[in-house]
């Protein structure tokens, strides 16, 4: 015996229906009508279609009902009902898909709605998902469970309508994030398989019973893969900047009163090439041509700079012009001690500084 519920409408029932109604509910029932648990609401949007479109199709909405009740599926645009079937056997469907932003509703018994949804055109199949690959991606509805395989379908008769599947294979979701998700197949997908991805979302209704909607999508695999992007070319090599001074000859210095110091400095690549002369007995910059910044150590004094630009390896002629200062320096020393600061710039920004050069000028 199973129970059975008895509801009135205003308030009023004939004794002769209470009789009927109570020896119906006494009657045995066969137990693929009564599964000890409440009822199954299941409502589906199927979008794409196979390598069979004529024969195996899968788009559609679909409302089931697990205990065979009466059901009805509709499909609504901007608040007016566009598509709708009833069923008396526990599933309806229209074999039409709706647009993303319209709402699909089921119904159970007809008028009563049990759950609706808002298509939103997800889940989508990366193009990645192809043959030979074991990717499985694509973009989904956040909050989703994810599913997917692949199967194939070999035609066995066109009149018949009859066909085979073969080399099914079950997706291994490994990552779902947001509105992605992303995993694989244990093996590669063969050529003239159709993929298949399903969101799903239970919702626990009152009594036991559920409601569970679907949204899935079906593609042939793409027979191409997508070409990956070229991997990007390596850093371009750059030669460490290097240089030396050229051999110093003596200079005099009333010589280098009247024209400045000169010497060679040879460099292995286009760059610049700043030369200081500085006074013995100071505080030495870092490197050539930089600013002085306040020390304890007073700084040296500068006595000449000349810088030259040099298109390519090789030995560059530089001549140092003499500072005011330095000037009257030397003007008024028949002994000088000096420090030669030699600094190598490029326009990709290396620098290089050659070791400090001691010379003494002698009047």
């Amino acid at each position: 015996m199973i129970p059975c519920r008895l509801r009135t409408r205003g308030g009023l029932l004939l004794a002769g229906m209470l009789s009927l109604l109570a020896l119906a509910c006494m009657a045995p029932t066969p137990a693929a009508a009564w599964s000890g648990h409440g009822t199954e609401y299941t409502l589906e949007v199927g979008e794409g279609e196979t390598t069979l479109p004529e024969f195996v199709s899968v788009a559609g909405t679909t409302a089931k009902d697990s205990q065979g009740g009466q059901v009805a599926v509709a499909i609504i645009r901007n608040g007016t009902t566009v598509y709708k079937s009833e069923g008396n056997e526990g599933y309806a469907n229209v074999p039409q898909v709706p647009q993303p932003g319209e709402t699909v509703v089921l119904e159970s018994p007809v008028g009563h709605v049990i759950g609706s949804d808002v298509y939103d055109g997800m889940p989508t199949i990366d193009p990645s998902t192809c043959v030979g690959a074991t990717t499985f991606e694509g973009d989904n509805t956040s909050g989703f469970t994810v599913e997917g395989s692949y199967v194939t379908y070999t035609l066995l008769s066109a009149k018949h309508r009859r066909y085979n599947e073969s080399n099914f294979s079950q997706a291994q979701v490994k990552t779902l994030t947001g509105t992605s998700f992303g995993g694989s197949f244990l093996t590669p997908i063969p050529s003239g398989a159709t993929v298949t991805v399903k969101e799903s979302l239970k919702t626990q209704l009152s009594g036991e019973a559920t409601y569970t909607y679907i949204s899935e999508r079906t593609e042939p695999a793409n027979k191409t893969c997508p070409t990956p992007p070229p991997p990007p070319p390596p850093p371009p090599l750059v030669t460490p900047l290097a240089g030396a001074l050229v051999a110093l000859g003596h200079t005099k210095i009333h010589l280098i009163l009247k024209s400045g110091y000169r010497d060679h400095v040879r460099i292995n690549q286009a760059g610049t090439i700043t030369q200081d002369l500085y006074l013995r007995g100071g505080k030495l910059p870092a490197v050539a041509a930089s600013a002085h910044k306040h020390h304890k150590i007073p700084p040296a004094l500068l006595l000449a700079r000349g810088t030259a630009t040099s298109s390519g390896a090789g030995t560059v002629g530089i001549v140092l012009k003499l500072t005011p200062a330095g000037r009257r320096k030397l003007k008024a020393s028949r002994r000088v001690s000096a420090i030669l600061l030699t600094t190598l710039r490029t326009k990709s920004g290396q620098i290089a500084t050659l070791a400090p050069k001691s010379l003494t000028f002698h009047r």
